[in-house]
């Protein structure tokens, strides 16, 4: 998973987690400073094997994130992208 988010909440200057434990722990995180988190769905946009989520999240700020599927319809990789 990358986002921009995750170097100021799990503190990665990455902004890169690897692993469900890790994507988990940076939720757990994000929910327990966010506790009125909402998202206005935009739309969803569909690929081959990605889907992509256009929404309005905290603030009111537009972002988009892509998720990847392997071929048993799995998450392999998200990215998170914000508008600037």
């Amino acid at each position: 998973m990358t986002s921009p988010k995750i170097v100021q909440i799990a503190g990665e200057p990455s902004g890169r987690l690897a692993g469900k434990a890790a994507v988990g722990a940076y939720w757990a995180t994000a929910l327990a400073h966010i506790t009125d988190l909402h998202f206005e769905l935009l739309a969803v946009m569909h690929g081959i094997d990605s889907v992509v989520l256009h929404y309005r999240g905290v603030g009111g700020q537009l972002a988009a994130e892509v998720f990847y599927f392997n071929s048993a319809g799995l998450v392999t990789r998200a990215c998170a992208n914000y508008e600037s």
